[in-house]
């Protein structure tokens, strides 16, 4: 009997489940959003793109051909240029630190938009950056900073990560084709000395953090935070060579701080019958051509403090990398056949010097650009 009414209950629970439907009747063209950053010395950074429906699978719809300029209530004004994917920059803007300053922004419909004018906020150095292993945890990197005059209180960081890889073997073999057709039909060796050979050993990899990550000590009797950034995992390539990080401090307003963790909050607590509802949120960005209309985004001006550090393998003992890589010893007549494998090193040479048969591996084992690049960033050692 229990049995059958839990089975009816089931069948009531998804019977009931219908779709949410938001009440929100947005343009076919989807709300302005406005997101970026804005350096009292330089750059100023803005992305301009349209929501689109949370059902929408569609990519990111990016606002290209409009004008973009930074006004000052002293009537100075700079332009920004787009570079791409409404993409808009400036990196040679000085602000005046006694002046106030908006974003304006002119769409290549007509439409414009505003902030509110806003003061240029300096932000305090960062400290330090340093990190602690956890044990089977991996590494947690953490940044310190505070502010002598008490004056910040509301703080957001970014983080760049770039780290050193190797290829788990070195292949001095690459194949061979026919000028014809182009099909492989042998392996050759490899002329990493010339520059039409590719460096396959030695790669980079970089990555950018995604989440809005914030912080305050507005309820602490003095302006100093310690604040956790970046969680590596116990045995993760990041750790295999060298690796750095650069971290990015701004300095906000109370109201832009709350408003992006508003933000942070609806993109990331929300989904679940037991999540919180999403928030209304409400910028400092208006349509002048038609006040009634949602803009999405909140625009602060404040100098950025940067700092970067590195961590090598030898600074973690026992930190236990590992790729597995499984090879396989291959007869010259079944060259094609392994094709999708890439060419290690001979393991027999016929008393003619030519290749009887010779060691692959998956591309991932022996290229190291199938996971990075080789071409090496402009600060690295």
């Amino acid at each position: 009997m229990r049995k059958i009414a839990y089975c009816c209950l089931t069948i009531l629970l998804i019977c009931c489940k219908e779709k949410y439907e938001p009440p929100v009747n947005a343009p076919v063209t989807g709300y302005l959003v406005i997101e970026g950053y804005i350096s009292a010395s330089g750059p100023a950074e803005i992305h301009l793109s349209r929501s689109i429906p949370l059902d929408d699978t569609a990519k990111l719809i990016n606002e290209t051909l409009a004008t973009v300029r930074l006004q000052g209530r002293d009537n100075s004004s700079y332009s920004l240029t787009e570079n791409g994917g409404g993409n808009y920059i400036n990196t040679l803007i000085n602000l005046n630190s006694s002046q106030q300053y908006r974003l304006y922004i002119k769409t290549r419909e007509g439409k414009e938009y505003a902030s509110d004018y806003v003061n240029v906020r300096i932000a305090p150095l960062i400290d330090s950056i340093g990190w602690i292993r956890e044990n089977n945890n991996g590494l947690q990197i953490y940044v310190n900073t505070h502010d002598p005059k008490n004056n910040t209180w509301y703080y957001r960081w970014t983080t760049e990560e770039t780290w050193e890889f190797h290829s788990v073997y070195y292949t001095n073999l690459t194949y061979s084709r026919d000028p014809v057709t182009n099909r492989i039909n042998g392996v050759k060796w490899r002329r990493p000395d010339r520059q039409v050979e590719p460096k396959l050993f030695t790669c980079w990899k970089g990555e950018s953090g995604t989440g809005i990550v914030l912080g305050s000590s507005a309820k602490l009797s003095i302006d100093s935070i310690h604040k956790p950034l970046i969680n590596i995992p116990f045995g993760s390539w990041k750790l295999s060579v060298l690796y750095s990080v650069i971290i990015k401090q701004y300095a906000l307003t109370k109201e832009e701080y709350e408003f992006l963790d508003k933000m942070k909050k609806n993109s990331e607590e929300i989904g679940n019958v037991f999540g919180r509802q999403p928030s209304e949120l409400k910028g400092n960005i208006h349509c002048l051509s038609n006040p009634s209309e949602p803009v999405i985004g909140y625009i602060g001006i404040a100098n950025r403090q940067e700092k970067r550090i590195w961590i090598s393998r030898s600074d973690v003992p026992d930190w236990r990398y590992f790729m597995e890589c499984e090879t396989y010893n291959v007869p010259i007549d079944s060259v094609e056949e392994y094709s999708m494998y890439t060419p290690i090193s001979p393991t027999t040479i016929n008393i003619s010097g030519n290749i009887d048969s010779y060691m692959v591996a998956t591309p991932s084992c022996v290229d190291c650009t199938v996971r990075g690049t080789n071409i090496k960033p402009s600060f690295w050692p």
